[in-house]
């Protein structure tokens, strides 16, 4: 089996994330799984977290992870959390909620419930998973941070809308200056911040989930599967990773049809199939950034067992 190079020989200095990005049903969670638990195994302080909006962390892991950092038991090393939607609001607006009030009741007359108005908006979660693992991230209380993240489009879109809202919070702070004598005047005598700082601090937590997304000790591994979806599909997101400043160290390709499972007629049709799409995957990455190969299991992946069990294909 081959290693997933490019993981398991990194140089650990501060924490580490390993994103894995793919789109939905390839077994993004699985091969997450295994991963935090080899690093946990090797000794490293490992945080294992899931953003993916369909989560399924807890199911695998046979252990309750939603909402709250969680131990592992009998894997001193090793905890995970599964963001859950309604408590992501929740914390997003304990959060930001006050302060996205003050800015927009500084130029609209608005009430609090505007807060609830926005933190129900499309994207506010994944949002906030960004802002999420970032606090992890800096706050340097674990080794490895292997993220679990939404699947492809949600993904990719969110990493644009990072970029984007990073760039238009400069032109918003240059908008605000240019009215900001006629919002005195209108909002004189409510006490509040000034708005401006508000926006300096969005923009440069918005610089910092950037850099930290685009920092070379944040590696993506993209998981797909042996069939035509699955190649367009890992083709675009590799492009677009690497367009958006990201490293992509692997290439993961799941539930491979191996010769030695069966001979039946089936069977073989479908390792057939398998076996020419592995070839563009193999001529298009196995180069760079690599390929790694995962067998198509028996059984499902659930419990601390079979998640060993994939660990020792992976590793």
């Amino acid at each position: 089996m081959e290693s997933v190079k490019g993981l398991s020989y990194l140089d650990f200095e501060g924490p580490k994330i390993l994103a894995f990005c793919g789109k939905g049903g390839v077994g993004k969670t699985t091969c997450a799984s295994s991963t935090a638990l080899h690093f946990a195994n090797g000794g490293f302080k490992t945080l294992l977290i899931s953003s993916d909006p369909t989560p399924s962390l807890s199911d695998i892991l046979e252990v309750n992870v939603r909402g709250n950092i969680t131990p592992i038991n009998y894997y001193e090393s090793l905890s995970a959390i599964e963001l859950d939607y309604d408590l992501v609001v929740k914390r997003w607006k304990e959060k930001f909620g006050q302060e996205v009030y003050e800015v927009l009741s500084s130029f609209l007359p608005v009430g609090k419930e505007i807060i609830d108005y926005v933190a129900g908006a499309p994207g506010i979660d994944e949002e906030f998973a960004l802002s999420y693992v970032l606090d992890i991230y800096e706050s340097n209380d674990y080794d490895v941070i292997v993220w679990d993240t939404a699947p492809a489009g949600g993904t990719l879109s969110l990493i644009k809308l990072q970029d984007k809202f990073y760039k238009h919070l400069g032109e918003a702070a240059k908008l605000y200056v240019k009215v900001r004598k006629a919002v005195e005047m209108l909002t004189k005598g409510r006490a509040r911040r000034d708005p401006l700082n508000i926006i300096a601090s969005w923009e440069k937590l918005a610089e910092r989930v950037l850099n930290m997304l685009r920092d070379k000790r944040t590696h993506a591994i993209i998981v797909t599967i042996p069939e035509a979806l699955g190649v367009h599909q890992t083709e675009r997101v590799f492009k677009e990773l690497e367009a958006f400043g990201m490293h992509v160290s692997k290439i993961l390709v799941n539930y491979v049809v191996t010769e030695d499972i069966c001979v039946c007629d089936f069977h073989r049709q479908r390792a057939s199939m398998q076996r020419d799409y592995l070839n563009i995957l193999r001529e298009r990455y196995e180069k760079e950034p690599g390929l790694a190969i995962l067998p198509q299991l028996p059984r499902e992946v659930r419990g601390m067992k079979a998640i060993k069990k994939v660990e020792e294909l992976l590793f």
